[in-house]
């Protein structure tokens, strides 16, 4: 299959073109944001998606990429929460990090024949426990921060109120979202109020 990688890290980029080149097939493109992935006229068979990315994350480019071919997610995020949110935004397999080179492998012959693919070390995980990780996921900063959001401020006034740059409060707000599993504000607002932080 023809595939592309969109992950920020260049030693797992190489990495992982060097297994999929070995198993034939063959990396038509890779990309460190999925803003430069999704702005690319790229043609391939398979995205291999870290959700961990700067700027737009991957579950939120998730749904635009899967129109363009199949996703498999590639994360250290193991958390049910995430590995069920992917699957809904149209991943196809979700593979961790810390997977060995044989499971990429029997995820890419997986994926190939149509079918979905999803590491067992996962399947417990999400059969057990699919609900949203509650607020001692996030760091007090994080939680400052969503807490704001949830009251209404907006994240200009919620740095300000917190005496953070507004960049630095944009980065606490997404890893809130990365660790949550959401895809957007209204999502960790939503999140915020059913867990009493708002």
């Amino acid at each position: 299959m023809r595939t592309v990688l969109v992950e920020d890290h260049h030693l797992v980029r190489k990495g992982l073109r060097l297994l999929l080149e070995e198993a034939g097939h063959p990396v038509v493109a890779e990309f460190a944001t999925a803003e430069e992935a999704l702005a690319s006229p790229w043609e391939a068979d398979l995205v291999l998606l870290d959700l961990n990315l700067p700027g737009m994350g991957g579950l939120e480019a998730l749904p635009q990429l899967a129109q363009r071919a199949k996703v498999l997610v590639v994360s250290m995020h193991d958390e049910p929460a995430y590995v069920a949110r992917a699957f809904a935004l149209g991943a196809r397999g979700y593979l961790p990090k810390h997977a060995l080179d044989q499971d990429l492998l029997e995820a890419l012959d997986r994926l190939g024949r149509g079918l979905r693919y999803l590491h067992p070390s996962l399947t417990e995980a999400l059969l057990t426990g699919q609900s949203t990780p509650g607020p001692e996921a996030l760091s007090e900063r994080e939680r400052a921060v969503v807490a704001l959001l949830a009251q209404g401020y907006t994240l200009s006034q919620a740095a300000e109120r917190l005496g953070l740059s507004v960049k630095t409060a944009s980065t606490y707000k997404q890893r809130a979202l990365n660790k949550l599993g959401l895809l957007d504000t209204p999502d960790l607002v939503r999140w915020a109020r059913e867990h009493g932080l708002a």
